[in-house]
């Protein structure tokens, strides 16, 4: 497979690694930095790029970034499943009033862990395919949808708490 042009490629990309990045760094300087960096390591190894999947290849390179500076600070966030009160309505999302979770919502997602937000920014928010999202984790897809099944979970749960607070219920 043949790589795309270089400039013209990270130019169409800065946007979509910004928005990744905003979630993963929490802060827009934060994330400013991170895609810089990004854009400096994705520059240097352009020569060893494959040309597959460049948007997936920069967002894990993205990823790594962040780990990098998440494992300088010693901050890895972990949340144990079993921690998570679910409402058991199977109705809920018809139930949500989305006006008052809407401007909320971007709230809620930084809630949750890393491991399973950015499944669900890359494939839910960005639109990347299971395989796109797998390829920028560097994981298998099967991990994709269960972060993503998971994440969802938490989500549900965290905008089920929002709604009762609101409603004062």
């Amino acid at each position: 497979m043949t790589r795309p042009p270089l400039e013209e490629t990270v130019q169409r990309k800065i946007p979509v690694l910004y928005r990744v990045a905003k979630r993963l760094a929490r802060t827009a300087a934060d994330a400013e930095d991170l895609v810089a960096k990004t854009l400096v390591q994705v520059v240097t190894h352009w020569n060893r790029f494959d040309g597959a999947f460049p948007r997936s290849w920069m967002i894990r390179i993205l990823r790594n970034e962040h780990l990098q500076d998440a494992r300088r600070r010693k901050a890895q966030p972990t949340v144990q499943m079993t921690e998570v009160s679910e409402p058991a309505m199977d109705d809920f999302w018809k139930d949500v009033d989305w006006t008052l979770v809407g401007g909320q919502l971007g709230d809620a997602l930084d809630a949750i862990p890393e491991e399973f937000r950015l499944p669900i920014v890359l494939c839910d928010v960005e639109e990347l395919t299971y395989e796109e999202a797998a390829a920028a984790l560097d994981c298998p897809v099967g991990t994709i949808r269960s972060r993503i099944f998971r994440g969802r979970k938490l989500l549900r749960a965290k905008l089920y708490h929002l709604t009762q607070e609101a409603t004062g219920a």
